[in-house]
């Protein structure tokens, strides 16, 4: 009896499991994806404000048909259909759910074929693909209204399944990434201030006392700067930026760029400067990680007020004691509200401004063929260069300075007032009118103590915008920059998609990630040249080649990295002399030699010291020359009759002969 009642349970238990699965795959369908394609084509709204269509009958036959010959044709044809009959469906649908209802039936059993049809493709197409699992997905119906199941597998489902990995990999506070320096009991004095006001003086004077210390700044030139006025103070100093290094036997202290730092090392003291860039869209990450992770028992972080109270918040995070020490402007510094013009009101001491290095060697030569000499600032300009530029503007023997916002970082020039001769700026995606902190910063550079009591600010254009973000309140930095982190490395897809999904994510609180565009980029170069290269597997390898940073525009810089990426464990030969002596091609030249430097230092070549800075000395000397000798080789000029342009013509013909091409069109 009780063996009798033990068979009917388990028969009624089978039929019940039974009855379940064809619950579960009615037709042919999941359940739960047909419940994802009833939410996506038959609940529609009236607010979603789509057309009616007319012939509600022939266009379901019309559409039936066309689904069951999907059937009998090749996947190519099946793929290049796809979207469009989701969007047809979609818009059939509308019509049939909120107006013609009498054709719901059919248009049930057309949404079924389609669901089948979608099933059947994404099989063939990815066999190891799980529809149901695609169903989980919360945007999956609103997808569906416009691309197929395969599509959402490949192009959302698995960078939603990266999403979901990368989240559980990463660490939720960057914080924690440092373990090493959470274990110090690190000191903070923060050096807030406007440009011109001694805090960068002040942090570097308490480095000079140190036994093992490091200074961390945004360019070599100011590195270079550091190196040399601790060398002046008989404090023995290496210089390490990644375009070159000075070591100095017995040295207590490193100058370096920020992307330098080496965060295994242990440091006395540390200064960071300029920390408000910790924002900064491309670089900021290396700042942030300098100040979560460096390993100092006192640091000294240098920055403007915008950085403060993101700073404290940072810091109270890695419960850090911080100190704050506020400097104030050591000249005034005053706006002029007229238009500065620039034939008539050039005065010795004068910083113009312009944002494109094409302008600021026009503007040079327009001075120059006046007799005005002017020394050049740009940031491709190489730093003993710049340094001669920097010099002979100094020493009074050129009168002016003419450079773009790169002036603004750091490089302390005598300069009595500071002129926008635009306000306008391409940021790498379109142009656009400068930022309050900006043009703060630039113009800061006017009255240098020491020279002047006064510095002055003046505009050629915009006036009143210029006066206006000058008098505008700090805005405070809210969120600071994190970097990739390779612990997603091990994820199985390419890594171009992996760091997409990563930019993709959720960002933890307090900080955005960095832009990796350009290393992806640089990555489907890489992917492009396949067949030359066989360690694309070894992910570490490609994302220490993928982020070393060149020039991508120049086209001779990409093709010498392509050509080191073949065998990076190679040597290489530095780059011969150039061909081309003109500033554009000793510029690329030069740059040809900084990657040299800085692939052979990621892969550990073993490389000719002297010839490298024999060849970096000479292409200095000889863009020195051409920016000494004569400027007026790149003063604008008519294409057609070669007479002079303004320095900021918007053409590249004059207006005579623009109106007379005109008239011979007539």
């Amino acid at each position: 009896m009780e063996q009798s009642t033990r068979k009917q349970s388990e028969d009624k238990v089978r039929l019940q499991e039974k009855a379940g699965r064809q619950t579960e795959l009615q037709d042919g369908i999941p359940k739960r994806l047909w419940s994802v394609y009833e939410k996506a084509f038959l609940s529609f709204s009236p607010e979603e404000n789509r057309k009616f269509t007319r012939s509600t009958e022939k266009q379901l036959g019309q559409l039936e048909r066309r689904i069951i010959r999907k059937k009998r044709q090749e996947n190519h044809q099946v793929l290049a259909d796809m979207k469009d009959l989701h969007k047809k469906v979609a818009q059939i649908g509308y019509t049939v759910v909120l107006k013609d209802t009498r054709w719901l039936k059919k248009y049930r059993r057309v949404v079924r074929l389609l669901a089948k049809l979608d099933i059947g493709f994404l099989k063939k197409m990815a066999p190891g693909a799980v529809p149901d699992d695609i169903a989980g997905m919360e945007k999956t119906a609103a997808l569906l209204r416009t691309k197929s199941l395969y599509e959402i597998y490949k192009e959302e489902y698995m960078q939603y399944l990266v999403g979901q990995r990368i989240e559980e990999l990463m660490e939720a506070e960057p914080e924690r990434q440092y373990p090493e320096a959470r274990g110090m009991k690190r000191r903070f004095i923060l050096h807030i201030g406007p440009t011109n006001s001694g805090k960068t003086y002040e942090a570097l004077q308490r480095l000079k006392q140190a036994y093992h210390g490091i200074y961390l700044g945004p360019l070599r030139l100011l590195a270079l700067e550091v190196y040399d006025r601790m060398m002046a103070a008989g404090i023995p100093c290496d210089m390490v930026t990644g375009e070159e290094t000075i070591r100095t036997p017995g040295s207590f202290v490193q100058a370096s760029t920020v992307e330098i730092l080496d965060i295994r090392e242990t440091y006395d003291i540390a200064v960071i400067d300029e920390a408000q860039m910790m924002a900064d869209e491309n670089r900021g990450s290396y700042w942030t990680r300098a100040i979560l992770g460096i390993r100092a028992e006192e640091i000294h972080v240098c920055c403007s007020g915008t950085a403060e109270s993101l700073l404290v918040r940072m810091l109270a995070r890695c419960k850090d004691e911080c100190e704050i020490v506020r400097h104030k402007r050591n000249t005034k510094l005053q706006f002029i509200p007229e238009r500065y013009d620039m034939a008539k009101d050039v005065e010795p001491g004068d910083a113009l401004i312009a944002f494109s290095k094409k302008n600021v060697l026009a503007i040079a030569a327009a001075l120059e063929g006046r007799g005005i000499h002017a020394s050049v600032i740009y940031g491709n300009l190489p730093p003993q260069t710049r340094q001669e530029q920097v010099r002979l503007f100094t020493e009074g023997i050129n009168q002016v300075v003419v450079a773009t916002d790169a002036i603004g970082m750091g490089i302390n020039l005598p300069i009595r007032r500071v002129v926008f001769m635009n306000t306008t700026k391409f940021d790498g995606v379109g142009k656009r009118r400068l930022l309050a902190e900006e043009i703060r910063q630039i113009a800061g550079r006017a009255g240098r103590y020491g020279f002047y009591d006064t510095g002055y600010v003046q505009s050629a254009m915009d006036m009143e915008y210029v006066g206006k973000k000058l008098a505008e309140p700090f805005y405070p930095l809210r969120r600071a920059r994190v970097g990739f982190p390779e612990v997603l490395l091990d994820i199985d897809i390419e890594l171009d998609e992996i760091i997409e999904a990563w930019e993709k994510t959720g960002n933890p609180p307090m900080y955005d990630k960095i832009s990796m565009k350009e290393s992806v980029d640089k990555y489907r170069y890489l992917r492009d040249y396949r067949k030359k290269i066989s360690y694309m597997e070894d992910r570490k390898l490609v994302l220490t080649l993928i982020t070393c940073p060149f020039d991508v525009k120049d086209r001779e810089v990409l093709r010498l990295w392509l050509r080191y990426c073949e065998k990076p464990e190679k040597r290489q030969d530095c780059p011969m002399l150039p061909r081309d002596f003109s500033l554009e091609g000793l510029e690329s030249y030069y740059k040809q030699l900084d990657l040299y430097t800085q692939f052979s230092a990621r892969m550990a070549w073993v490389v000719d010291k002297e010839e490298v800075a024999a060849n970096r000395e000479w292409a200095q000397h000889e863009i020195g020359e051409l920016l000494k000798d004569d400027k007026g080789q790149f003063e604008k000029k008519c294409r057609v009759c070669g007479r002079s342009l303004a320095w900021n013509a918007a053409y590249p013909i004059c207006d005579r002969c623009y109106r007379k091409m005109g008239k011979e069109q007539l």
